[in-house]
């Protein structure tokens, strides 16, 4: 089967990423994150504005399928993952457009302990 059969498929079926792990969740609710700044040539569900920044984690997903392995044919590769709170100022500086916040869901491979300098 073709990937773009498979992406049909899963668009019609609503076929969940949502998968069983052995592994515990690093994080929880309310822990201080710092998130990773690799540069990657390859597919990244990282936004580049949010990398190396701190934020909080206000919910925890599930483990879900790795879209950046999978999406390089390395299989499935289920992380957990969480809801992440960034302050505006953090992401884009004190010229920003005032008080606000942006939340990105981001997989535990992305997460480093907030108190990491």
């Amino acid at each position: 089967m073709l990937p773009k059969d498979m992406v049909a498929i899963a668009i019609a079926t609503g076929a969940s990423t949502l998968r069983a792990v052995e592994s515990v969740p690093k994080f929880k609710v309310g822990d201080d994150i710092m998130t990773t700044n690799d540069n990657v040539s390859t597919h990244t569900r990282l936004p580049g504005y949010a990398r190396d920044k701190r934020g909080t984690i206000v919910g925890y997903e599930g483990a879900h399928v790795f879209a950046d392995a999978h999406s390089a044919g390395r299989g499935e590769c289920p992380d957990h993952l969480y809801r992440v709170r960034f302050d505006s100022e953090t992401l884009w500086g004190k010229g920003s457009d005032g008080p606000g916040a942006v939340y990105l869901s981001l997989w535990e491979s992305y997460l480093l302990r907030g108190d990491v300098s």
